[in-house]
């Protein structure tokens, strides 16, 4: 259980240690990063949604086997399922499928600019799905200042161009919201920390709804052998997927999926300058403007301690069993 708060006989929040916040900065590195690796990919050739389904499947056979190496034990089949039917749809599945057809439409740059919204779809998702979560007056302000921020940063997208502007920052923006949908629903029935093996299932059946969408849907299916491709797919496989996902979901359960998803802040920081720095992606005014709003109520809804438990209440994935 958490710490209680003298002040209010509640108890205080959790809050990151040391070892938490090193987590969060390598898992902005791996993160921040794909958001480059996957335009680049696209860029190059590579159909979006082929381009998805090749790194969760790769990514699905590099965690078996990690899982297999250090002879992780295996979870019950229940939790296994439900790790795989709501993190394998949700948090890989409908969001790889999102964003990479939206990056098809924006830099890289901007789509890590816009997962700065994360935090505000978690808390808002978490509001209604998680019972021990309670909302203060400060952070119904920031979460009010993070949609403007969002407005600010989509409106001159929408406005760039009839039948084209509007599809980066849509596809984009349903990415996050399915994969904070996802994160929330996992924390609400209690399947725990997610290991090799959890993730590997995700992985597994989120590269089969990707490689089942590319082949019904009337689009060229594409993947090239150029060096660029294939970089940028070992990349995310690699990096963005082995490393980010296990740190991420190492936070989830350490912290809680509200605080593991303020890694959002950093996202865009190195996403902007891996873009601009290294393939000379344009970084707007209206983009740094929209992201330090964001930023501004982002702050806001953890001031507001958003997350707190209420007295009496114990979250299902803490409860005996």
């Amino acid at each position: 259980m958490a710490p209680s708060d003298p002040s209010s006989g509640r108890p205080a929040p959790p809050s990151f240690a040391p070892a938490d916040a090193g987590l969060l900065v390598v898992l902005a590195l791996a993160w921040g990063s794909a958001y480059v690796f996957i335009r680049q990919g696209i860029v190059l050739g590579a159909s979006p949604l082929v381009f998805a389904a090749v790194r969760y499947g790769l990514s699905a056979a590099v965690f078996a086997a990690l899982a297999a190496i250090r002879r992780e034990a295996r979870p019950t089949r229940s939790s296994l399922l439900l790790s795989a039917g709501i993190g394998g749809v949700f948090v890989i599945g409908l969001y790889g499928g999102f964003l990479y057809w939206g990056e098809q439409y924006t830099t890289g740059g901007y789509a890590s600019v816009l997962s700065s919204t994360a935090p505000i779809l978690t808390v808002v998702l978490a509001w209604f799905l998680l019972p021990a979560e309670r909302l203060r007056a400060l952070s119904v302000v920031g979460i009010a200042i993070g949609f403007v921020g969002t407005v600010v940063l989509v409106l001159p997208e929408i406005g760039a161009g009839p039948g084209i502007g509007w599809r980066g920052p849509a596809f984009v923006l349903a990415a996050f919201l399915s994969t904070a949908f996802g994160t929330v629903l996992l924390r609400r029935v209690g399947v725990g920390r997610q290991g090799l093996w959890h993730l590997g299932s995700q992985f597994l059946l989120g590269g089969v709804v990707l490689a089942v969408a590319a082949a019904i849907l009337p689009y060229p299916r594409a993947l090239p052998s150029s060096p660029g491709v294939w970089t940028s797919l070992l990349a995310l496989v690699g990096f963005s997927s082995v490393v980010g996902y296990f740190v991420y979901y190492t936070l989830h359960h350490r912290v809680g999926p509200v605080r593991a998803n303020v890694v959002a802040y950093l996202l865009p920081l190195v996403g902007i300058g891996i873009g601009s720095g290294f393939f000379g992606e344009p970084v707007t005014v209206t983009e740094i403007v929209g992201f330090l709003i964001v930023v501004g109520g982002v702050t806001l809804v953890l001031r507001g301690s958003m997350v707190r438990r209420t007295p009496g209440v114990v979250p299902k994935e803490e409860r005996p069993r």
